[in-house]
């Protein structure tokens, strides 16, 4: 599994389009407006995310691994806010030949068209560009939302959440990823994090400025009080990294995934 997603790491950081260094925000201009997944963020994203998000490169290839767990042979997984495509090639790397389609989603023209780049031809992998909030959802044995939920509305979150229980087939699973709305210790660490990966102070304050009107968190309190709403009645964290942190949920009191073999 690690090193098909090297593969993949690789053709992000040397492909044709070499990523970019995160500098978006070295300057001032950029501040004056809010965030968006444009050209120059997709440019630049496999360097962002690792740089900003504590434990990150343990989230992709594990998210994976637990979606390997419940895919079943011929199945569906969803990959909502996909980006660039990092979750959906870890869960074919988990996989192996097993035959699925994974419907990789984004609204971004600009993160899609870089992710087509990057992903080469695997016929088990389709891209949607789509408002996931309109998206008409057929059943499915996985549902990610890896940081997607944060930039939806929070009105908008819980009629989501319940129309992806009611797609999820009997044993699947939604796994969502998020960063957490804390404040004190572990988002002072988070700070640290960020300027120990090389971000100056102008950079951070940029971010977050840009930020502030696009990406609203929740506490961990809050999701897990939002998943049982929904119809998911006992999600839990399975793994957290200072503010940030990844849950598992299933129509299920628990998952109940058959072992699928790996081809």
């Amino acid at each position: 599994m690690l090193r098909e997603r090297s593969r993949y790491n690789d053709r992000m950081d040397d492909g044709d389009r070499p990523a970019s260094t995160d500098r978006l925000f070295a300057t001032a201009e950029r501040h004056l407006v809010d965030f968006a997944f444009d050209e120059a963020v997709a440019a630049a994203f496999p360097d962002m995310i690792r740089r900003s998000v504590p434990g990150y490169e343990t989230v992709v290839p594990l998210t994976g691994l637990i979606a390997a767990k419940h895919l079943r042979p011929g199945g569906r997984c969803y990959d909502l806010g996909c980006s660039l495509g990092a979750t959906a090639h870890a869960v074919l790397a988990a996989i192996g030949q097993r035959p699925c389609e994974i419907t990789a989603v984004d609204d971004s023209a600009a993160m899609l068209h870089r992710a087509r780049q990057l992903a080469g031809t695997e016929p088990r992998l389709q891209w949607r560009r789509a408002d996931i909030r309109e998206l008409a959802f057929e059943s499915a044995d996985v549902v990610i939302l890896n940081y997607t939920l944060q930039f939806l509305p929070p009105e908008d979150r819980l009629p989501l959440l319940r129309r992806l229980r009611d797609c999820l087939n009997d044993g699947g699973v939604l796994l969502l990823s998020e960063k957490l709305d804390e404040h004190g210790y572990f988002a002072d660490l988070h700070l640290d994090f960020k300027r120990a990966n090389g971000y100056s102070e102008l950079e951070i304050a940029g971010k977050r400025t840009a930020l502030e009107n696009v990406m609203r968190t929740d506490a961990e309190e809050t999701h897990l009080a939002r998943l049982r709403t929904a119809g998911f009645p006992a999600p839990r964290v399975w793994f957290r990294c200072l503010n940030w942190a990844s849950f598992v949920a299933s129509p299920e009191s628990q998952p109940t995934a058959e072992r699928v073999q790996r081809p």
